[in-house]
């Protein structure tokens, strides 16, 4: 796993501010999504760009929406790719994929149509499973909580609310904070990307 990418999977917490783009806001169109990855500091880590696709990925993302296939790049503060996140195409129970290199590390797939609920393996068959169950009923900040066994071991939040709160309310943003600290990077780099998944199923369509 690349070195930059560890250090972004190392922190207690990372907060995924999203890039709002005019031509959305003021025409309704859906444009590819940018993110940029901050540490509770303030200080940045990196950002992660949707793969745009061209003239026909912008008419697939019309179509489609939140439905539709993607790629997602992780690049260090100096745009180098350090990892990548796969979205396939899904009507229903979508899937995101995290990848090194051309291996799958781990998958995070929606389990539930009318519940939130989501099931991520890291490692195939033997491997690390973890449970999201959130209720549709949020009101202002949304909560989903990893579970492993029961046990809570990262949280994804709607609403950064840490330290440097004030430094993040100029955008859509997201947290993820990793509360079991003897998580593996695989683990971490599986949940980071399921933020990404739960931003397209849900966030998308409000």
């Amino acid at each position: 796993m690349n070195p930059q990418l560890q250090n972004i999977l190392m922190q207690d917490a990372i907060i995924v501010q999203q890039a709002i783009e005019m031509v959305n806001v003021i025409v309704n169109i859906d444009t590819a999504n940018n993110y940029d990855l901050f540490a509770t500091t303030g200080h940045k880590l990196g950002t992660v760009s949707e793969v745009g696709g061209g003239a026909g990925g912008f008419i697939l993302r019309q179509l489609f929406n939140n439905a539709r296939a993607c790629t997602l790049h992780i690049a260090d503060n100096h745009g180098q790719v350090v990892g990548t996140a796969k979205k396939p195409f899904r009507l229903f129970f979508s899937e995101m994929v995290a990848v090194d290199g051309n291996a799958e590390v781990g998958r995070a797939k929606r389990v539930s149509f009318l519940k939130r609920n989501y099931v991520i393996s890291v490692g195939g068959v033997g491997g690390s499973v973890f449970q999201i169950e959130s209720s549709w009923f949020q009101f202002k900040r949304f909560s989903f909580n990893v579970k492993r066994n029961g046990i809570v071991v990262a949280s994804i939040n709607k609403k950064f609310e840490g330290f440097m709160k004030m430094a993040f309310t100029q955008a859509d943003n997201f947290s993820i904070q990793f509360i079991d600290k003897n998580l593996t990077l695989e683990e971490r780099y599986t949940l980071f990307a399921t933020l990404f998944l739960i931003d397209f199923d849900v966030f998308e369509q409000m």
